[in-house]
């Protein structure tokens, strides 16, 4: 059986973003083994693509690699034995300098048909990161060929009420919303909704804000940040009603579902556009500071929304 090597650095927003150019290659390959490498961090907490629960294998071997020669070496191995057909090159471009290294680097290790090593300047004002990816692959793009939505496999998550999900962590500081403004929100959302129920997810970081928002208004609350495994995390925003984010991985699940929510948007060092997802049910607050992002307008949309569901 042959065998294809998709290379893709991953976050937990990163792989969900792939997904529909994974597809392509799958569809492209029905009789090829495909394989995902990516290079993971060894101290942050870090979601691997092969726990994200998908409704159809898409992958048939992860192969995972951190810094470090040592590992780095291994990983190069790795690949030599497996004897690659192809490569669908899917890495997020950085520089040309690191283009031509990684396309040497797959060359002398036998890998002859190598796909999207093509340095292109893409204005994400017009599309987002899944639709290049996509593009990468597939020159000329049917417009389904890049949608996110049901790739991602939930299950019937008990609840008695509707509830809302809120996701107030991220890595990125320029991408985070000040404590002081989600507990304004939260309490906001309370008063104004009293008989809302809202599940908190996230990192054990975020655990204590969560904690102290739940001590507050323990009717209303439940704090699930460091408690939930990646596919429970997608249970609970798959079932859940409406989702409030950052832009983070949470956002990317939000919209997989088509999910009705609110994304508070820092700029990053990432183009603005490049990770919004193609979810018309989402409504994104950009900021170049995260910080000036107005309350009162998020609160306001927040709550209407809310009210009508």
């Amino acid at each position: 059986m042959k065998k294809i090597l998709i290379y893709r650095n991953c976050s937990l927003g990163d792989f969900i973003v792939s997904l529909p150019a994974i597809n392509l290659i799958k569809s492209f390959n029905p009789k090829s083994k495909i394989y995902l490498a990516s290079q993971i961090p060894v101290k942050k907490p870090h979601v691997k693509p092969s726990h994200i629960p998908l409704k159809k294998k898409l992958i048939d071997k992860f192969i995972y690699f951190n810094y470090g020669k040592i590992n780095f070496v291994k990983f190069l191995n790795i690949i030599k034995k497996n004897n690659f057909e192809k490569i669908y090159y899917l890495n997020a471009f950085e520089s040309k300098k690191k283009l031509i290294r990684d396309y040497l680097i797959f060359s002398i290790l036998g890998i002859k048909n190598k796909i999207g090593f093509e340095f292109e300047k893409y204005n994400y004002q017009k599309f987002n990161e899944t639709y290049y990816l996509c593009k990468r692959v597939k020159k000329k793009l049917n417009y389904n060929d890049f949608l996110i939505e049901n790739f991602l496999k939930n299950t019937k998550f008990f609840s008695k009420k509707k509830f809302i999900t809120i996701s107030f962590g991220g890595k990125n500081i320029l991408k985070k919303w000040s404590s002081n403004n989600w507990e304004k929100l939260v309490m906001s959302i309370i008063e104004n909704i009293p008989n809302i129920k809202i599940y908190i997810v996230g990192s054990r970081n975020e655990y204590k804000l969560a904690e102290k928002l739940r001590i507050k208004k323990s009717k209303s609350i439940i704090n699930l940040c460091g408690k939930t495994n990646i596919k429970k995390l997608v249970d609970v925003i798959g079932n859940s009603s409406y989702h409030i984010s950052h832009d983070d991985g949470t956002m990317h699940i939000a919209s997989t579902f088509q999910k009705k929510s609110v994304s508070i948007f820092g700029k990053s060092t990432a183009e603005k556009g490049r990770w919004f997802p193609l979810n018309p049910n989402l409504k994104i607050f950009f900021g170049n500071k995260v910080n000036n992002i107005n309350l009162k307008s998020v609160k306001k949309k927040i709550i209407k929304d809310i009210k009508s569901i």
